[in-house]
């Protein structure tokens, strides 16, 4: 019996070793190693943006002219070399075409449903080629036994040369020539040690650390990549070196156009794991759930309202689909080149109410709960004081919500405690996180009632925490991408929404019947007040149907007084208002606003209803 068991063992082994060594060596024959210079013509194509419809076109991404120029082997100093391998792959010119770390980490990844890998840089180029970026066990096959056989057919010379001339780089530049002009306006023999270290660092997500789109991750990253090299003896003066100033990107026609391209790409190298050059390469269709009514009255509207305004002066908007997350319009503000407004932290001022209403209501809080809204008040040590006209006293945590009472509001924070209210804002869709840093700062304190403080938020986050509340609490993700087709139709990529009951529908639904309703829909304005006259240094104005939410701001890059062109205080309803009401206007199907189906006359067991509990701190 146990020689019998000890042979069956026998043979099991031999075939676990026999069986892949045997489809490997089958595989191997069976497929072609891909023509470098194949590789190179093949990334030219134009990628197409559509509008949401499919069918209207919103934008074209083409190669530049000129976006490569090849380069020998002997034309790489040493020094860009060992950057490219300090980031990429460092035991290049000792393994393979694979490493076997690097693919069991991967398909533990794949088994997992984590991202990431260990690809070589022969495999990277092998991915290339192939244009395929399927996560599946069946490519990293394939593009094991091709990174062998590439190995074998090449020499690591030209390997890593044909690589160098075919990456992207980001900037529209396929090859770190091409990038060398692009982010520094000068060829690859001329790059120092420092400016090395940045292009090889934006190779593993080109469109996101690109340090004219993300200073922060663009500077972590170049300190990765001179940390490998320090660590592989490379570089022996790393405390001198200083972090390179790069050209302006080129700016477009269109500003929100150029901003919704940056966040497509990002996306679609980010989630669908689609990188620019294999876009190119494959003349891919990208359908995005950009709403071309919602879209051209934004940019209309926007280029209007800002037409004549001081230079300081800065504005954002996004719409977004409560159902789904997908972002319906878009501005960023500025010229489409350097900071995006609405992808970055801003003060949230007075729109910060509702997320104080809604950790009370989670709290048992009913909305005829008593409050004192007069004004102005001491707080927990602090002044707070409404704006100018509003008088709360006394006052209801409905009719504060809807009157904008910030001592109310205060008060409430008071109550339910000041971790309350983050929370609520967290899981409405409120970023924990703004660059590394909490996005209330270390040590909140009630200020948050008004947005002040550290308190700060992006506007396509407060969209989606609106959103939440639009859609009877559930959150979703924002995203530009519907889908992903290539020239035959196929799909290679399809958007699927993550959907999170954040809060209940009930809590949703009294705080939307409490909030005002403007043109057939229910807004929350808000302000970031600057001294004590009235003027202001933030404007926003939000509001929502079932269909969609709209976010405006206005602001300027320090705190000051912001003014329009008639030296008058800009308020959430004025110039923000008439933006969001041209979005709101233009979107076809905001016909039907949300209606609640809270009713305040009916007892509930839910704890929108429920009796008030003690109000302790």
């Amino acid at each position: 019996m146990w020689g019998w068991i000890r042979k069956t063992l026998y043979v099991l082994v031999f075939l676990s070793i026999a069986a892949p060594l045997i489809a490997f060596r089958y595989s191997y024959t069976l497929w072609e190693v891909p023509d470098p210079a194949q590789i190179a013509a093949g990334q030219n194509q134009t990628i197409t943006l559509y509008y949401s419809d499919g069918k209207t076109e919103l934008a074209r991404i083409s190669p530049k002219s000129g976006d490569r120029s090849s380069i020998r082997f002997q034309d790489i100093p040493l020094h860009v070399q060992q950057a490219v391998l300090a980031a990429e792959d460092n035991t290049f010119w000792e393994n393979s075409g694979f490493d076997i770390t690097g693919i069991a980490r991967a398909v533990w990844n794949n088994v997992t449903g984590d991202s990431g890998g260990g690809s070589t840089i022969t495999q990277q180029y092998i991915k290339k080629a192939t244009g395929n970026e399927e996560l599946s066990f069946g490519r990293k096959w394939k593009e094991l036994v091709l990174a062998k056989k590439m190995a074998d057919t090449y020499s690591k010379k030209d390997l890593f040369t044909a690589y160098l001339n075919t990456v992207y780089f980001g900037r529209g530049a396929n090859g770190i020539q091409a990038a060398a002009q692009a982010y520094f306006g000068k060829n690859v023999q001329q790059l120092d040690v420092s400016e090395a270290a940045l292009l090889a660092g934006v190779i593993q997500r080109p469109t996101y650390w690109d340090p004219d789109v993300d200073r922060e991750n663009a500077e972590r990253r170049w300190n990765f990549v001179l940390g490998q090299m320090s660590s592989q003896g490379w570089l022996a003066n790393r405390e001198t070196l200083k972090f390179p100033a790069t050209l302006p990107r080129d700016a477009s026609p269109s500003s929100a156009r150029l901003q919704i391209e940056n966040q497509v790409l990002a996306e679609l190298e980010d989630v669908a794991d689609l990188p620019r050059d294999a876009l190119h390469q494959r003349g891919y269709r990208v359908i995005t759930t950009i709403d071309r009514n919602a879209q051209t009255s934004l940019e209309q509207s926007v280029s209007t309202v800002m037409a004549g305004q001081p230079d300081y002066l800065r504005a954002a908007a996004v719409s977004l689909d409560p159902k789904s997350g997908g972002v319906l319009a878009y501005h960023g503000g500025g010229n489409g080149v350097g900071l995006d407004y609405a992808q970055s932290p801003q003060d949230a001022g007075t729109t910060f109410g509702t997320f104080v209403a809604v950790a009370a209501l989670r709290q048992g809080f009913r909305l005829d709960h008593p409050l004192d809204g007069s004004s102005p008040r001491m707080i927990d040590g602090i002044p707070f004081q409404n704006p100018q006209g509003v008088r709360c006293s006394p006052c209801s945590l409905r009719s504060s919500l809807g009157m904008q009472a910030n001592t109310a509001s205060a008060e409430l924070t008071s109550q339910v405690g000041v971790g309350a209210v983050a929370e609520a804002a967290f899981q409405l869709g409120i970023s924990r996180e703004l660059r590394g840093k909490p996005a209330f700062g270390k040590d909140p304190d009630t200020r948050i009632a008004v947005g002040g403080g550290s308190t700060s938020v992006r506007p396509i986050d407060m969209a989606r925490a609106y959103a939440t509340l639009a859609a009877d609490g559930v959150r979703t993700t924002p995203h530009f991408i519907s889908r992903v087709e290539d020239i035959d139709g196929n799909i290679r990529y399809n958007a699927t929404p993550l959907l999170t009951q954040a809060i209940p529908p009930k809590i949703a639904d009294a705080v939307t019947f409490s909030l005002t309703r403007t043109q057939g829909a229910f807004t929350r304005p808000g302000t970031r007040s600057y001294g004590d006259d009235g003027a202001n240094a933030k404007a926003w104005m939000v509001g929502y149907t079932r269909d969609i939410v709209t976010v405006v701001w206005m602001g300027a890059d320090k705190i000051i007084a912001i003014k329009n062109k008639e030296n008058k205080d800009i308020t959430a309803f004025g110039e923000p208002t008439t933006i969001w009401s041209a979005v709101m206007d233009g979107y076809r199907g905001t016909e039907s606003p949300k209606k609640p189906t809270f009713d305040p006359k009916k007892p509930s067991p839910d704890p929108a209803a429920r009796p008030t509990p003690r109000t302790t701190r």
